[in-house]
């Protein structure tokens, strides 16, 4: 049996910024809802029950701090995590979201990789847009300090799933150091920052086992070379990879 695409509920009345978000969303297999103002946005909830709503705060008819407001207060749809999407101003903050009961929040002009990024943190099937292959390797790593040692799962250009049962947290900085014998004998040594994870009950994605996504920060020329010809050479013949 299939399974049924999420859904994810866009909010806000100017239709260039409902545009980019789509475009952003372009290759999420995702059912896309479209609302121009809070009231529209309600009505979309109670009859769809998106899997993730990312909602303009100032809009015409009800703002969508309102709205969120109204969303945590329901007991059918107080689950549905809301990233609140604002341009700072005098009027509104961070915290101004925040105390309305968002989940998350993300500014104007909306980044793509931030975007993308905080809709991974509540819905995996956000699209990464990077080609990942399977791979099984002894990860170190450094934490705040301390150092661990996890197995490395797949791999892309810019990133790597770490599968470790101890606590992360969402953007915490980690350096990673791994091999990747079969396309150089030199060690690889990264900074990184956790930009997902797969821990909790339950988790986002039972597929994997427990652990966390790193997102690759300055990667040297030489690095990025051998990584990019790992996964151009295992993509062609992933059971090799592992």
């Amino acid at each position: 049996m299939s399974k049924t695409p999420p859904k994810i509920l866009l909010v806000d009345d100017v239709d260039f910024f409902l545009e980019i978000e789509q475009d952003y969303l372009r290759q999420t297999p995702a059912t896309i809802l479209l609302a121009g103002n809070g009231r529209a946005a309600l009505e979309l909830a109670q009859q769809h029950r998106p899997d993730l709503i990312f909602m303009d705060v100032n809009m015409p008819v009800m703002d969508g701090l309102t709205c969120c407001r109204l969303l945590k207060c329901d007991p059918h749809l107080r689950e549905i995590p809301v990233v609140m999407v604002f341009a700072p101003s005098p009027e509104v903050d961070e915290s101004t979201c925040r105390a309305a009961g968002c989940d998350e929040v993300i500014n104007k002009p909306v980044d793509r990789n931030r975007f993308l990024d905080l809709g991974r943190r509540f819905l995996f099937a956000i699209d990464r847009r990077e080609k990942r292959i399977p791979c099984q390797m002894t990860v170190d790593f450094t934490l705040a300090g301390v150092s661990h040692q996890g197995m490395g799962l797949d791999i892309s250009a810019h990133g790597l799933y770490i599968g470790f049962r101890n606590e992360v947290h969402y953007d915490d900085r980690v350096r990673v150091t791994f091999f990747l014998p079969a396309v150089s004998p030199e060690k690889i040594e990264l900074t990184a920052r956790v930009a997902w994870v797969n821990q909790g009950f339950p988790r986002p994605n039972l597929a994997q086992p427990q652990g966390f996504g790193v997102e690759f920060k300055n990667i040297p020329a030489t690095t990025a070379a051998i990584i990019a010809d790992f996964v151009a050479r295992f993509d062609s013949h992933p059971l090799e990879a592992g």
